[in-house]
């Protein structure tokens, strides 16, 4: 079993990134975010619902309407959209909270899998949206455009 983000999981997180570059309030339109980012229209629509419902995410409709991001890219986790979007990060069953392995508690690679799913849903609970926003960067550059409205984070972070 190989652990990887879904392409749910991935499109969302892109969609977030590329909202977090607007300023605040500043709505973007479903396709705009799509043709920008590359991402399939009707699916990211699904995307944008779960981030909507999840609260990280807010959406306007009718003329002029859009979504942004409903908090700051500072108090948005990488975790945050993964669960939103996909449910609870698991590395394999055993450290699933809604799958159930025969073995839990008598498995002599628990104690490697439970270090592993603290150590990655430690890294995407601290990871926040705003610390990757890189000027120049994928989805900072739209049709080879970079947009200056964010200085790199990145960096700082690093």
């Amino acid at each position: 079993m190989n652990f990887s983000i879904t392409r749910r999981g991935d499109y969302g997180l892109i969609a977030v990134l590329y909202l977090a570059r607007e300023d605040s309030g500043a709505l973007s339109q479903i396709h705009e975010i799509a043709t920008n980012c590359n991402l399939p229209e009707p699916f990211l629509a699904q995307i944008m619902r779960l981030l909507v419902r999840a609260g990280l995410v807010k959406s306007k409709k009718g003329v002029g309407g859009g979504f942004a991001l409903a908090r700051d890219p500072k108090e948005i986790s990488f975790l945050d959209v993964l669960e939103a979007l996909e449910g609870p990060v698991a590395v394999n069953r055993c450290q699933s909270p809604v799958e159930a392995c025969e073995h839990k508690g008598n498995c002599s690679m628990e104690f490697v899998w439970k270090r592993t799913q603290d150590a990655l849903v430690q890294v995407l609970g601290e990871t926040k949206i705003a610390d990757a926003m890189c000027t120049g960067c994928f989805p900072f550059v739209i049709n080879g455009e970079p947009h200056e409205k964010h200085a790199s984070v990145r960096a700082s972070t690093s």
